[in-house]
C-alpha cells in the first residue's frame, strides 16, 4: 500500500490499514473540502481539497478534476481526485503526484471494474455515503466488499458534519484512515468537536471487521 505522506501535512509514513504501527499519530486524518481561502486558514486539517480556488500557500492541497483540467492546469497542486471518470481527460499515466478517486455508495461496480481500479494502484480513495446508512449492516457489507477489493488508503465522505463519538469510532473500526469534511458547511465549534472525538478513538482488541 502506498504512503500518503505527500498529500498530508503530517511527517508520518506508511499511513494505512496497519493502524497499530502508528501510536501517537492521529487515528483519522482530515481532508478539508473548501471553496474559500478563509476556511483553509480557519480549520487545521491534514490536507485540503479545493473546489474552485487555486493553490496559493505551502499547505498540502489537491483538487477534484473537472472536464476543463489539463496536465498543465493541475501542476501546482499536490494531488488530484477523480470524481467523474467521464470528465477526466488528463494523462494519468504521466502524472507523477498522488492520485485519488471518489466512489459513491450507490455506484454499481462489477468485479472486473473493481479489479481494474485496483490495478491502477491509486494513492487514495474517497468513499461517499449518506449518514443514515453508516450503521446499516447491509450497507456496511457493500462498503467492505469495495474496500477489500481495492487495497488503498480509504477516506470516508459522509453527508453530515456533526459526527458523534460512536460514528467516529465506527469509521475507524471499519478500516478508514481519514474523513472528508465540507468546511464550507461546518462551524469551528463542530469541527473542534470532531477533532476531540478523533482523539478519543480506542483500539479494539477484539475487532471483528
Amino acid at each position: 500500500m502506498k504512503s500518503i505522506d505527500k498529500l498530508l501535512n503530517s511527517n508520518t509514513s506508511e499511513i494505512g490499514f496497519n493502524k497499530q504501527n502508528y501510536k501517537g499519530v492521529t487515528k483519522l486524518n482530515i481532508l478539508g473540502l473548501t471553496s474559500s481561502q478563509i476556511n483553509e486558514n480557519k480549520f487545521e486539517c491534514s490536507s485540503y481539497i479545493l473546489s474552485d480556488i487555486e493553490k496559493k500557500s505551502s499547505k498540502s492541497k489537491g483538487k477534484y478534476i473537472n472536464v476543463n483540467d489539463t496536465n498543465k492546469s493541475i501542476e501546482n497542486f499536490d494531488f488530484i481526485i477523480l470524481q467523474n471518470t467521464n470528465e477526466t481527460k488528463i494523462n494519468l499515466l504521466s502524472y507523477e503526484k498522488p492520485v485519488g478517486m471518489q466512489i459513491n455508495h450507490d455506484t454499481v461496480l462489477t468485479e472486473l471494474r473493481l479489479s481494474t481500479l485496483d490495478s491502477f494502484d491509486f494513492d487514495l480513495y474517497i468513499y461517499k455515503i449518506n449518514n443514515n446508512l453508516i450503521f446499516n449492516f447491509e450497507e456496511v457489507l457493500k462498503m467492505k466488499d469495495i474496500l477489500n477489493s481495492i487495497r488503498s488508503n480509504w477516506f470516508i465522505f459522509i453527508d453530515e458534519n456533526n459526527l458523534s463519538q460512536e460514528e467516529i469510532q465506527y469509521i475507524y473500526d471499519l478500516g478508514f484512515v481519514g474523513i472528508v469534511l465540507d468546511l464550507d458547511k461546518l462551524s469551528l465549534k463542530d469541527f473542534n468537536k470532531i477533532k476531540t472525538n478523533i482523539k478519543k478513538i480506542e483500539e479494539k482488541k477484539n475487532g471483528k471487521i
